[in-house]
């Protein structure tokens, strides 16, 4: 009864003029800085972070939070309209998003991200809230080799994402690991496959591949389709979906917001991983697995549920232990210690109300991002 009352109160104190503008201008802020390729979750939230130096530490978390949870929705914007991944986590939404567009479908291909990744946002809040402590206690016990097998894990995925093309699946695994060679290595430092470059010591970073991989392709496939005198403008046809096409896909919502909050709570794993794991199991469970790739709501929902929830998974053992669960994760720690805040068990005794504040902010949050997506996505398609 006691929680409840907390929660209430924290509630209570964020309704009011600045904490309710600093929220919805982070989700604002967060929502534009995921849709535009190159600039992940983590990087907005570090480049605003600046601007909460002279703010209270509570009424700097949830802006900050605002657009960590904004940021994860985002990304599907550009990923679902033009197969170009805002972020790294909404790889896995363009497979499905994109086909649903080049369907006719874009209302229901933008409805289906949004409110996958509201409910599954809200998901992962609840089992931040009511699990934090058990969930910490699990990621303690992994170690190198439980991390590896959740690597080898992640990588057989993409054998049933390849389905009958295993081969080509196979060689974008292979290609993969092969640029992930590069650079100088953190253990040994020998210089590998750098070609004498500076730039290359750090390796090939996943958003500048992501960019070149599918922004680059999509944009040479458009070229080569391209007829000067056959194109014709036509506006796109937008249906916004009933509630009741949403009811149909809520145990994919439960399924893979459950999945991915579980999979943000491991530090380092985060909501890429959270995505494909969260989609091969909507694929492998589905009766019509041939539709995956093709245009399957259910694929759009895995990849948005499991992202956006994998938040929740990941403040998990950042506000328990005081290790970030995801690379956004370690920003939001630098901006807590700026703030003189000593995230783990303390916390939560030292600084209750700021805590409640924080979980009742992530709630507002995905209101908030509710309501900038049923406004905003027409005019983003």
């Amino acid at each position: 009864m006691d929680f409840i009352n907390n929660i209430g109160s924290a509630f209570a104190s964020l309704i009011g003029f600045t904490p309710l503008i600093l929220i919805l201008m982070g989700v604002i802020i967060g929502i534009l800085g995921g849709s535009i390729p190159g600039i992940s979750p983590s990087m907005a939230v570090a480049l605003l972070l600046p601007m909460t130096y002279k703010m209270s530490p509570t009424m700097a978390l949830v802006m900050l939070m605002g657009i960590y949870i904004g940021a994860n929705y985002g990304g599907s914007i550009t990923a679902v309209t033009i197969n170009t991944p805002g972020t790294p986590s909404a790889t896995v939404t363009s497979f499905d998003g994109y086909p649903m567009v080049q369907n006719g479908r874009a209302g229901e291909a933008m409805g289906i991200s949004l409110w996958a990744s509201v409910f599954g946002g809200i998901i992962g809040i609840l089992i931040l809230i009511f699990a934090a402590e058990p969930l910490a206690q699990l990621a303690l016990k992994f170690w190198p080799s439980e991390y590896f097998a959740l690597c080898i894990l992640g990588l057989t995925t993409v054998a049933t994402l390849g389905g009958k093309n295993w081969q080509k699946a196979l060689a974008a695994v292979l290609l993969g690991l092969l640029l992930n060679t590069m650079g100088l290595p953190p253990t040994i430092g020998i210089k590998r496959f750098t070609f004498n470059l500076t730039f290359l010591y750090d390796g090939i970073t996943f958003v500048p591949a992501l960019i070149g991989l599918f922004a680059l392709g999509e944009v040479f496939s458009e070229l080569e389709k391209y007829r000067p005198e056959n194109q014709k403008y036509e506006k796109v046809t937008y249906t916004w979906p009933k509630m009741k096409y949403y009811w149909g896909l809520k145990w994919s919502i439960i399924r893979s917001g459950i999945m991915g909050t579980l999979i943000g709570v491991f530090p380092g794993a985060g909501g890429t991983i959270a995505s494909f794991l969260a989609y091969d199991m909507e694929k492998r469970i589905s009766k019509h697995p041939e539709d995956f790739g093709k245009g399957a709501p259910e694929g759009v929902v895995a990849a948005e549920a499991a992202n956006s929830s994998s938040v929740g998974g990941a403040m998990v053992p950042l506000l328990s232990l005081g290790i970030p669960g995801s690379s956004t994760a370690a920003v939001l720690l630098g901006a807590l210690m700026i703030h003189n805040l000593t995230p783990g068990p303390e916390l939560f005794i030292k600084e209750p109300e700021m805590v409640n504040a924080l979980f009742a902010s992530m709630f507002i949050a995905n209101i908030f991002m509710a309501a900038v997506g049923v406004f905003g996505s027409k005019l983003w398609v």
